[in-house]
């Protein structure tokens, strides 16, 4: 998937259960934001290089390469050690969390509106168009 309109942001969803990308998708469509997903830390990592999302959403507690590991690779890469990560866990270290890189740490049983906020704080401005 590819970014469809350049004045929307693309942020990618990493996570594991289908029914925890599902209700992100959601909440990130319903807010006009380009959604590509990925299941685990190995799927995410090759997403990122190739899609270079504007933010990605990261589960911590995945099979294979969890999202400690994960968000050290991106933070590691000269390729996406740019892209604002929030981890999304109920289950994490914080202090872990962000000795790993992550931008924002959040409990999955998030307020909507806070999310977005934090989404709205890390996302990096789109330049205007130019007639």
């Amino acid at each position: 998937m590819t970014k469809t309109d350049t004045n929307t942001h693309t942020i990618m969803i990493v996570d594991d259960e289908d029914e925890v990308r599902e209700m992100i998708r959601r909440i990130l469509r319903f807010s006009q934001f380009n959604v590509i997903e990925a299941r685990d830390g190995n799927e995410g990592m090759e997403m990122a290089l190739a899609h270079q999302p504007d933010l990605i959403t990261l589960d911590i507690m995945m099979p294979g390469k969890d999202g400690i590991k994960m968000c050290e690779e991106l933070k590691a890469n000269p390729l996406t050690k740019h892209i604002p990560v929030i981890v999304l866990t109920v289950a994490g270290n914080r202090k872990k969390v962000m000795n790993a890189g992550a931008d924002h740490y959040m409990n999955k049983l998030f307020s909507i509106d806070e999310f977005i906020k934090v989404i709205h704080k890390l996302l990096p401005k789109k330049p205007s168009k130019v007639n």
